[in-house]
């Protein structure tokens, strides 16, 4: 979501697919195996490891196929994990609507910051964050902890989660956080992290499409069909190995892909402030 910017910005520029050399198409597949096979295992990153493909592509070009791929990634594993999946809140545990429907309105409020105040400035602090919070909770284990229940914080961290993405393009970072600190174990946060990126992600495809249609051109989907194989081969590996994970392993592969993604964000932030 946070990328429509740069999307925007880059279409009046780049009007073409650019030329793949053999080894620049397999090390896209092998950076988009490692991240379908990272959020097959975790429920989220995707976006935090596919963003080393703006390395290799232009923004215009890898900003939408991230969005893809990770949208097919979470309807994926969503799928192979569909017992898991739960969106109304009850008593076996969170559910995801009130995250969603909180999501919905941080959206545009994040868009809206992305226009109008430093960004960059705002996804290097919260990569920071991130980096800081969970290399404490590796260190501390259950240090930190909150006690909170109800439909109402939960559709809080959502707007959060949906500003963060609006301006960040990371929207499960916050919720992923909050559910840490509730102690909550993995499919609890599966459950919901899952459904509130997907319909994110969605949201922003849909934005996308209709700000920007000439996006999606014959490069668009031929970039796709190069791709697309190797995210879901490493989304079907990552499932299969959590579900050997056990609850413990689980929540510190997810710190661990928490400072991954603040590392990601604070890259983001001096490059975009350079």
């Amino acid at each position: 979501m946070g990328w429509l910017n740069i999307v925007n910005d880059g279409l009046t520029s780049v009007t073409g697919m650019s030329s793949l050399d053999l080894t620049t198409a397999l090390t896209l597949m092998s950076v988009l195996f490692l991240a379908g096979f990272v959020s097959g295992l975790s429920g989220f990153a995707f976006s935090a490891i596919a963003a080393c493909i703006l390395w290799m592509l232009p923004p215009l070009q890898a900003v939408p196929l991230i969005m893809l791929l990770s949208t097919c990634n979470q309807m994926l594993s969503g799928a192979r994990l569909h017992r898991e999946m739960q969106l109304i809140p009850s008593a076996m545990g969170e559910g995801a609507m009130p995250y969603i429907a909180g999501g919905l309105v941080g959206v545009p409020i994040g868009l809206l910051l992305l226009r109008a105040l430093p960004a960059a400035a705002f996804a290097g602090f919260l990569g920071a964050f991130l980096i800081v919070y969970s290399a404490f909770s590796l260190l501390k284990g259950d240090a930190l902890r909150l006690h909170l229940s109800g439909w109402r914080p939960a559709a809080a961290v959502g707007v959060l989660g949906g500003i963060v993405g609006g301006f960040s393009a990371f929207p499960g970072a916050i919720p992923v956080v909050y559910l840490s600190l509730l102690g909550k174990n993995k499919t609890e946060t599966r459950g919901v992290v899952q459904p509130y990126i997907l319909t994110l992600q969605v949201l922003s495809l849909v934005l996308l499409a209709r700000t920007s249609p000439g996006v999606f051109g014959s490069g668009f989907w031929l970039l796709t069909a190069i791709t697309l194989p190797a995210a879901l081969i490493g989304t079907l590996a990552g499932v299969g190995l959590y579900r050997r994970l056990s609850d413990v392993n689980f929540r510190r592969a997810v710190l661990m892909l928490l400072i991954v993604s603040g590392t990601s964000l604070v890259a983001k932030s001096l490059l975009q402030s350079a």
